[in-house]
C-alpha cells in the first residue's frame, strides 16, 4: 500500500498535480446532517446555425405490390424521369400514383391510374411502353416499398420550368430537383 501511495505521488508531481496531503487511515467518519448541495446545472446557449432544416422522413407501413404493379411504376419511374432526376425524386413519382389509387377518382389501381386517358405523357407518346428501368428506378422502387412517403400526398408533378397549366391550376407543394409536386 506504501509502494502504491508513494507511486501516486511521483506520478502526479511529474505531471505538474500536487497530491492532496493524506492523514487519515480510516474512512471518513459519515457527514451527521449536512445537506448535501448540488449545484445547478451549467447553463448552455445554443447558437443557431445556418444549415439545411431537419426534415422528418415520412415512414408508411411496407407495401406489397403484385410484380406486374412494380413493373408499371418502374417503367413509369423511368420514361418520366429515370435519365434526368435522382432516385427520390423517381420514388416521388411512384408515390405520386399511389397517392392518385388513395385519393380516388383516378383510377382504383395502380394499372387504372397510369393507363388512365390523357394521364401521363410517357404512356400517350409510347415511351413507357419501350421503358427499361435503370438501377436509380429500381433504388426509388425499393424506396417507396419499404415505406418512405416524402410525397406530401402530391397528386401530379410536372418535369418543366416556367409557367404551365400545372403552375396556374394548381397548388405547388414543392419543387425536388427539377420536378415540381403539386395538389388540387
Amino acid at each position: 500500500m506504501k509502494k502504491a501511495s508513494i507511486l501516486l505521488i511521483f506520478i502526479l508531481a511529474l505531471t505538474g498535480c500536487a497530491p492532496a496531503p493524506v492523514t487519515q487511515t480510516e474512512p471518513p467518519p459519515a457527514a451527521a446532517s449536512a445537506p448535501e448541495t448540488t449545484a445547478p446545472p451549467p447553463v448552455t446557449t445554443e447558437i443557431p446555425t445556418e444549415s439545411e432544416p431537419e426534415t422528418k422522413e415520412t415512414t408508411l407501413p411496407p407495401l406489397e405490390l403484385t410484380e406486374e404493379e412494380q413493373t408499371m411504376l418502374l417503367k413509369l419511374g423511368m420514361a418520366e424521369l429515370g435519365e434526368a432526376e435522382c432516385t427520390e425524386c423517381i420514388a416521388l413519382v411512384m408515390r405520386t400514383v399511389l397517392n392518385r389509387v388513395e385519393a380516388g377518382g383516378f383510377g382504383s389501381s395502380i394499372r387504372g391510374v397510369i393507363h388512365a386517358q390523357d394521364q401521363f405523357t410517357p404512356v400517350s407518346d409510347g415511351s413507357y411502353y419501350r421503358a427499361e428501368p435503370n438501377a436509380r428506378c429500381f433504388e426509388a422502387l425499393e424506396l417507396v416499398l419499404g415505406g418512405w412517403d416524402e410525397s406530401q400526398g402530391a397528386l401530379y408533378y410536372e418535369f418543366c420550368e416556367g409557367e404551365s397549366w400545372h403552375s396556374k391550376n394548381l397548388e405547388l407543394l414543392f419543387q425536388h430537383c427539377n420536378t415540381r409536386f403539386y395538389k388540387s
